[in-house]
């Protein structure tokens, strides 16, 4: 049976998301496909046919990542399905090698994605760089550890206002966090309320922001299920995201989340370990927390991804570091690589002496956003130390003041 992996047709884009129905056991709705559409560069999305049949799909979103110190191009890898009749048939990896080819190609140091099965995507140098805490709380007993005066006031919007209002407060809490995605407005379309109801019954999702003399601080986009029964209200209040751009904005827009009326579960997903919310909370367990892989990211062109970042939070901002990188997909990053840091800025050589540190490509994905120490890598046998000082040098260099944050799956 020949099976061509190819870019996908222009014209069967669609059909090509509509496949993909199949493998997640989903149902993709127009507005779907309509807002993929609006965000996608189709020369970017591949496919597998079997004559004029779909049978794989795969695709690349290009935007930007907030990284230590600034940001970088990426490519957002997504929409990767194989249907069940031609799995194990090396399909999967010759899409991934196309969209990682079309990365280097296009000069993003950076490809990532949220990996359905790690293990999949861990054969092709991806590494997990953001840890993701979610929370079911039982609102009723979600109370406040401290009696902090309510400050400002929260505001509903209509279907359509606000996106000049939230851009600022997102923008702000970007720059503040590693893993945080660009956003055209083409991309805000798919993140604003909408008028109409979810297809699993939810209502229309709705945007509150908190504001003060100061202006908008902090926003969040939630939904609500009502569940009502012999002992009242049961209802589900679902957050797809809350930021807040300030101590105080963060505080009062949950504030306000956890006290809609009649709500006695919350649920959210894709939060930092280190999120104020469980600082805020008298009692954290009330929030129901469970903990899960994120982002997963990998270096593409590892010079330019390194030069990319600032380093030294732990440190003075000075140092240096000789990295054994083991690539074997990526041979053009395989080596013995410097990074020379001075005032914070890094500079990236090939190595003319010994190495520090042996680490494979999918080992420097996790370490490059600060997610993971060096030292904790090497813990569980995946960086070896092959001289003395090479992890303490390596956590000097790497960890960030945040845990990185990457709120947006695509």
């Amino acid at each position: 049976m020949s099976v061509e992996i190819r870019v996908c047709p222009p014209d069967r884009f669609p059909e090509l998301l509509r496949t993909a129905e199949v493998a997640f056991s989903e149902d993709v709705p127009d507005d779907m496909i309509e807002r993929v559409q609006r965000v996608s560069d189709p020369a970017r999305f591949v496919c597998a046919m079997d004559r004029d049949r779909f049978v794989a799909t795969g695709g690349v979103f290009g935007v930007r990542l907030s990284v230590p110190g600034g940001d970088l191009p990426a490519g957002g890898v997504t929409w990767v399905t194989v249907v069940p009749s031609h799995r194990r048939r090396g399909i999967l990896r010759g899409m991934m090698r196309l969209m990682v080819d079309d990365c280097h190609a296009r000069s993003e140091p950076l490809a990532m994605l949220w990996a359905s099965e790690g293990s999949i995507y861990q054969r092709f140098g991806y590494g997990m760089a953001t840890v993701c805490v979610n929370l079911e709380a039982e609102t009723a007993s979600a109370r406040y550890a401290r009696d902090w005066p309510v400050e400002g006031s929260c505001r509903l919007l209509r279907t359509g206002e606000g996106l000049d209002l939230i851009t600022p407060v997102y923008e702000a809490v970007r720059t503040q966090r590693a893993g945080f995605l660009s956003r055209t407005p083409d991309w805000w379309v798919g993140q604003l309320p909408r008028p109409e109801k979810d297809d699993k019954g939810g209502e229309a999702r709705r945007l509150v922001i908190y504001e003060t003399d100061q202006g908008v601080e902090a926003y969040a986009v939630y939904k609500t299920k009502a569940d009502w029964g012999v002992r009242g209200a049961n209802c589900t209040i679902t957050v797809d995201e809350a930021f807040g751009s300030t101590p105080r904005g963060t505080r009062e827009i949950w504030r306000y989340l956890l006290g809609v009326d009649l709500m006695r579960t919350l649920k959210i997903w894709r939060l930092p370990t280190d999120h104020p919310l469980l600082l805020l909370i008298a009692e954290p367990r009330r929030l129901g927390l469970t903990m899960g892989d994120g982002l997963w990211l990998r270096i593409v062109d590892v010079k330019m991804a390194l030069e990319g970042r600032t380093y030294g939070t732990a440190g003075n901002g000075n140092g240096r570091v000789t990295l054994d990188l083991r690539d074997d997909y990526c041979p053009w990053n395989a080596g013995r690589w410097t990074l020379e840091v001075a005032d914070g800025r890094g500079r990236v050589a090939p190595a003319k002496g010994d190495a520090d540190l042996a680490l494979d490509a999918n080992d420097l994905g996790s370490l490059f956003l600060g997610g993971f120490t060096a030292t904790a890598l090497a813990r569980a046998g995946r960086i070896v130390e092959l001289r003395a000082g090479g992890l303490a040098a390596a956590n000097a260099l790497f960890p960030t003041a945040d845990q990185p944050w990457c709120p947006q799956e695509f």
